[in-house]
């Protein structure tokens, strides 16, 4: 879950994924996707008035928008839409300050931020991309194909700690998880599939994936069906009828429970998630099972290597963690790791915020809407492991 306060040291005058608290008054805001955790605020009907009033704009990618514009209708012309890879001049109070959006491959509409004025700065909000792919993104070279210098990177430390060095890819998870539908729900009509996500956000690529492949819908909720409708690409990937398909995601009493009677129908259970699966783990494989229940490596987040592969290539002279956990050891590590992974003389210099772990973290309220680990980001209940 992102902990990421909004404010860029290196841009004043622009919030980030979030829309309260200090972030109330800034002059320009950004999007990076339509998850929860990224948008504290944004729903609050007087940031929503100071924001037309005041004629101020929220920068976002398309799907973001047509998004936005369902759920915050009184906002909708304070909306920018920028295109992937092409930069968008912002005039400031004081200075102006170009932004290239580029895809984060987290879930669709997501986008890194990548900023230059007086510093270049990413941010790159929730993100997965291939290291192989890294290179080969244009926002960061310049017109003569000289690689860009960075300033500052803000950067998604879900899982920059070295027991989550690798995961699979997507498209393998994928694979696994249809592969194992596919062979329980040919047993017989009565044969089922329970697809328990541990969030009710946040899986979007996976159910249109599993859609196209399987080659019928997911049964969901109204609550998530609402929500997701609003994605596009999702139109045909979701069903609110329990008739139309064999598999089913949270359409039960709760979004960890499915509709149909598990005493006669024969239910499969897949679990997906990701903490579960440090690289120990995975030495076995990408899944495991028992009886009735598979669990399946599948994550929306870089892993720590594919975030030791950004750095690499970028070189930044400073990076920011925009996730902390609760377990300060576990921040310890993330801090090390960084300090591991920037090529500069002196980096003591961010050891000393370890001491000052409890102001970097921005806890949501426990009940806020935005709170909790049913948001898409985490994958198991608050534990070890952050929010």
């Amino acid at each position: 879950m992102s902990t990421f306060g909004g404010k860029v040291d290196e841009i004043p005058g622009i919030s980030i994924d979030r829309f309260d608290g200090a972030n109330f008054d800034s002059e320009a805001f950004f999007l990076s996707h339509c998850h929860t955790d990224h948008m504290q605020g944004l729903s609050n009907f007087d940031f929503q008035k100071n924001l037309v009033a005041n004629n101020r704009f929220i920068y976002v990618s398309h799907v973001s928008a047509e998004i936005l514009k369902n759920m915050h209708p009184f906002i909708a012309n304070n909306l920018v839409e920028l295109d992937f890879h092409s930069s968008t001049t912002i005039t400031l109070k004081n200075k102006t300050v170009c932004v290239t959006p580029i895809p984060a491959g987290h879930c669709p509409g997501s986008v890194m931020f990548l900023f230059e004025g007086d510093k270049t700065v990413l941010y790159t909000g929730d993100y997965r991309i291939n290291s192989s792919d890294i290179s080969k993104l244009k926002a960061f070279y310049d017109s003569l194909n000289n690689q860009k210098k960075i300033d500052a990177v803000y950067l998604d430390t879900t899982f920059f700690l070295k027991e989550y060095e690798k995961f699979p890819s997507r498209a393998e998870s994928l694979d696994e998880i249809c592969n194992i539908i596919n062979e329980w729900i040919s047993k017989s009509d009565k044969h089922i599939i329970a697809l328990n996500t541990q969030a009710k956000y946040g899986y979007e690529y996976l159910f249109m994936e599993i859609s196209k492949q399987v080659k019928m819908p997911i049964h969901v909720n109204d609550d998530i069906y609402e929500f997701y409708k609003r994605v596009p690409e999702l139109d045909q990937a979701i069903t609110k009828d329990r008739n139309k398909t064999k598999v089913h995601c949270a359409c039960g009493s709760h979004y960890t429970t499915i509709c149909r009677n598990t005493v006669y129908y024969k239910v499969k259970n897949i679990k997906v998630s990701a903490f579960r699966w440090k690289s120990d783990s995975l030495q076995k494989g990408i899944s495991e099972s028992n009886e009735y229940t598979h669990y399946v490596c599948y994550s929306t987040h870089a892993s720590y290597e594919e975030g030791v592969a950004l750095l690499k290539f970028l070189k930044p002279k400073k990076v920011e963690p925009n996730v902390l956990h609760r377990d300060q050891t576990l921040n310890a590590q993330i801090y090390q790791n960084i300090d591991q992974n920037l090529e500069q003389d002196e980096p003591k210099a961010k050891k000393v915020k370890l001491f000052k772990l409890e102001e970097k973290i921005n806890t949501p309220e426990e009940n806020s809407e935005d709170s909790g680990w049913d948001n898409g980001i985490l994958d198991s209940p608050p534990r070890k492991f952050g929010f």
